[in-house]
């Protein structure tokens, strides 16, 4: 199985990478990302629940910082990457919308569907991904588990280095 360990930064280095990513998100547009979101063919559902993020900030060390919009503009360096996986949430997401249309049962399982549907043909785009950049891919059950842990990785590991970093500076 894949080993989760991510680096902390230096307390210095932590602080500057975060005020390079705040003074970025200051300049991101909020129409110009869901657009591109949207044309990407994330589900609509998706786009929704991420733009509630746009508005997210929180307060670090008496500075204001964007965090919602950092979080957004690493979801969409993170999508740029894997542009199969965007492809396989759309396909997940659509079987969500046909399940809906089911008389009776329809309505009570679409969630389900959907929220299923978006997580397995995300991890098979993820796969696809893999596969193109010259990846081995496992095979099995644990194979799956490895995707979804790489796929978090991959995502978190600048945050979650800069903010153990703070966390080491601000707990000396």
């Amino acid at each position: 199985m894949a080993e989760v360990m991510v680096e902390v930064l230096p307390a210095g280095t932590a602080q500057l990478k975060l005020g390079l990513l705040n003074a970025q998100a200051l300049q991101m547009n909020k129409l110009d990302l869901i657009t591109r979101f949207t044309n990407k063919n994330l589900p609509q559902e998706i786009v929704t629940r991420l733009e509630w993020l746009w508005e997210e900030t929180k307060v670090v060390a008496g500075e204001v910082i964007q965090i919602g919009k950092i979080i957004l503009m690493k979801i969409w360096e993170w999508v740029e990457r894997n542009p199969n996986m965007v492809i396989g949430m759309a396909i997940g997401g659509a079987i969500g919308a046909l399940t809906s249309l089911v008389p009776f049962i329809g309505p009570f399982l679409a969630p389900i569907a959907t929220a299923l549907g978006i997580v397995i043909g995300g991890l098979a785009g993820h796969r696809v991904d893999k596969k193109s950049d010259g990846q081995i891919l496992g095979d099995g059950k644990m194979a799956i588990a490895e995707d979804v842990i790489t796929m978090a990785k991959e995502f978190f590991k600048l945050l979650a280095a800069i903010f153990l970093g703070l966390k080491e500076y601000f707990t000396a």
